[in-house]
C-alpha cells in the first residue's frame, strides 16, 4: 500500500497479511540466530516486536470490528464460522506477543538461560501468527471475496480510509527494519585489550537496547567487558569508563560476560545516577560517544 493505492478492502486486508509476513520471517530468523548461541541487540528485537504490534492492532481493529459486521451480514454458515474463530485466534497471538515482551525484557537484564527462552518465545510467535494470517486468507476473506455486497464493500472502503495513513507509516517503517540483515543495527567500536603490554585489538558493537537505551556488545571469541566508575562531568553529561579484556585476559578476571548486552553506559540530562555502572535500567538517550580507538572509554 506505500507504494499502490488499493481501494478494494479485501484487498487492503490481504496486503496487511503480506507486510505482516516480512516482519514474522524476520522475528523467526531472529530466533534460529539466538538458538544458534549468538547474541542480537535487544534493542532491534523490541522494533520488530513493537511494529508487529501496532502494525497487528490496526489490522485486527479492521478484520474484527470493521470487516466482522458487514461480513457476518451476508456471509454463508460455513463462512461465519471463520469469522466467529477470529477475534480468539487474535487474543492467542496478543497473548503470544506479551509473553515474547516479557522474556526480552528477560534477556536485556542477563537472566540465566534466558537466550534459549527468547529464541522459543520469538518462534512460537512467528509460528501462530503465520497460522492465524494464512487462516484469514484461505478461509474468511477468500470466501467473503464473491459474498460481499457493493455497498458493504464501497462502506469499508471509507471507513479504513481514516487509519490509511498511519498504515502506510509503519509499512515505510517494517521496510526500513527489513532493509538491514538481523543482527546487523548498530555501529562498530574498535577497541585493545585495557591490560598493560597486551595489543590485542578487535571491534565490539555500540548496539540498541529497549527503549531508546545504548549497550556494549564486546568483540566475539571470549573477550571480556569490564565497567569501571560512573562520572558526571560539569557539562551534565555521565561519562563510564568501560575497559575490554581480550580472551587470554579476561580469563579469570571477573569481567562481566557480555551476553546479557545490559550494559547502558550513559544517562539523560537530569537521569538518575544507576546503583552500580552494570544497571540495565540506566537511560542512554543523551551519549557522550565511544571513543572509536583505546579501552572503549566512555
Amino acid at each position: 500500500m506505500t507504494n499502490t493505492e488499493l481501494t478494494d478492502p479485501l484487498e487492503e486486508l490481504q496486503h496487511e497479511n503480506e507486510v505482516t509476513q516480512g516482519l514474522l520471517e524476520r522475528i523467526l530468523e531472529e530466533a534460529q540466530i539466538l538458538k544458534g548461541g549468538k547474541d542480537l541487540p535487544p534493542g532491534e528485537i523490541a522494533e520488530g516486536l513493537r511494529l508487529l504490534e501496532q502494525y497487528r492492532h490496526i489490522h485486527v481493529q479492521r478484520m474484527d470490528g470493521t470487516l466482522g459486521p458487514e461480513a457476518r451480514a451476508v456471509a454463508m454458515s460455513t463462512c461465519t464460522v471463520h469469522l466467529d474463530q477470529l477475534p480468539k485466534d487474535h487474543g492467542e497471538v496478543s497473548e503470544v506477543l506479551e509473553n515474547a515482551k516479557k522474556a526480552l525484557a528477560r534477556y536485556e537484564r542477563g537472566v540465566a538461560s534466558s537466550r534459549d527462552a527468547l529464541a522459543h518465545s520469538l518462534e512460537s510467535l512467528g509460528n501462530r501468527t503465520f497460522e492465524v494470517r494464512t487462516h484469514e486468507g484461505d478461509y474468511p476473506l477468500s470466501c467473503l471475496v464473491s459474498a460481499l455486497p457493493e455497498g458493504a464493500s464501497k462502506r469499508l472502503a471509507e471507513k479504513f480510509t481514516t487509519d490509511r495513513a498511519n498504515v502506510e507509516d509503519l509499512e515505510s517503517h517494517i521496510q526500513r527494519l527489513l532493509a538491514s540483515p538481523a543482527g546487523s543495527l548498530g555501529a562498530p567500536l574498535s577497541v585493545h585489550c585495557a591490560r598493560d603490554g597486551c595489543v590485542a585489538t578487535a571491534e565490539g558493537r555500540v548496539v540498541p537496547l529497549h527503549e531508546g537505551r545504548i549497550g556494549l556488545m564486546a568483540p566475539e571469541g571470549g573477550w571480556g567487558v569490564s565497567p569501571q566508575t560512573t562520572r558526571l562531568g560539569s557539562d551534565g553529561v555521565v561519562r563510564v569508563r568501560v575497559d575490554f579484556l581480550c580472551p587470554e585476559h579476561a580469563r579469570g578476571s571477573g569481567s562481566e560476560d557480555p551476553a546479557p548486552l545490559a550494559l547502558a553506559a550513559w544517562a539523560d540530562e537530569g537521569g538518575h545516577l544507576p546503583h552500580s555502572p552494570r544497571d540495565p535500567a540506566f537511560p542512554a538517550s543523551m551519549l557522550a560517544a565511544p571513543s572509536q580507538e583505546g579501552r572503549g572509554r566512555a
